[in-house]
């Protein structure tokens, strides 16, 4: 048996695992606080795989030593992040239809009776409004980039002053459940198609472009090209590439890449940006508040 941890993740503990029968597992473990989310990713697993939505198969879940575990298939490939440079025009085009018509297969379950990231449509929910989300999210940001002294603190005042003057538009949100990270990361690529979704614990309930907008974010900020989004949005929504929400929710994204700077979150070591990343993250997000 070979096992052997993922580098990414914020939260939990990834463990990659092959079996001497050849078979591969991902093993998921949390701390004691996550017990919730866990059970929460068991039951959406039950909920949306029926849907067509395509998340790997739930093998086992349960807790040992105090820490709460999921054990699912291993779905082959890898994230998009690493292999997106390797893919044509076309394949962009296929896997943004897959991913997109996976978001409507969720926009099918309830709405929430608030917004914002939730296990269930009835909650809790911390907010009441899709502008409040937007708001909490900012608040956290400059907290964050503050302590730092990042290179986009001094865009901050006008990136709220932007959510304010959006807000009529913010507020007109319906809370449809979406899934909320399936960006350059998550959304699993096995020789230029369409693996499957994983890491889904929660859903978010508001607007649907924001998982546009965090990959948005992403690729401009590897200095990728966006064909991909392009593709997401003539098949989610054929004016979301024109709306001011989604520039807005691309900035906001900029802001909370750059306070990840200094925050250890699940890892050994403090996340560390380099200057010439931070400076991009910088301008990007200047740019997209030109004309907001």
């Amino acid at each position: 048996m070979r096992v052997a941890r993922f580098p990414a993740g914020l939260a939990h503990w990834v463990y990659d695992v092959a079996l001497a029968s050849g078979r591969a597992l991902v093993v998921r473990i949390g701390g004691a606080l996550a017990r919730p989310m866990f059970a929460a990713a068991a039951r959406l697993s039950g909920e949306l795989r029926p849907l067509g939505v395509p998340l790997p198969e739930l093998l086992a879940a349960g807790d040992a030593d105090g820490r709460p575990y999921l054990i699912l298939e291993r779905l082959p490939g890898t994230d998009l992040r690493f292999v997106y440079r390797e893919l044509a025009r076309a394949e962009k085009d296929a896997l943004a239809e897959r991913v997109a018509d996976a978001q409507a297969r969720v926009a099918r379950l309830p709405e929430g009776r608030g917004f914002g990231y939730a296990a269930h449509p009835d909650g809790p929910f911390s907010q009441g409004s899709w502008t409040d989300v937007i708001r909490a999210s900012l608040a956290r940001s400059r907290g964050r980039v503050a302590a730092v002294r990042a290179p986009g603190i001094a865009a901050m005042p006008r990136l709220e002053r932007a959510v304010e003057r959006l807000a009529l538009g913010l507020d007109a949100v319906r809370p449809t459940p979406f899934l909320d990270d399936t960006t350059t990361k998550n959304v699993i690529v096995d020789r230029g198609a369409l693996s499957g979704i994983v890491d889904v614990d929660w859903l978010c309930y508001g607007d649907p472009l924001l998982p546009i907008a965090l990959t948005r974010a992403s690729l401009l900020s590897e200095e990728l090209d966006t064909d991909y989004v392009d593709a997401w949005c003539r098949h989610a929504r054929p004016d979301a590439a024109a709306s001011p929400l989604l520039r807005l929710y691309t900035a906001v994204f900029c802001a909370d890449f750059l306070s990840e700077a200094g925050q250890a979150f699940n890892r050994d070591r403090p996340h560390a940006i380099g200057d010439d990343h931070a400076h991009r993250l910088a301008a990007i997000l200047d740019d997209q508040l030109a004309g907001l």
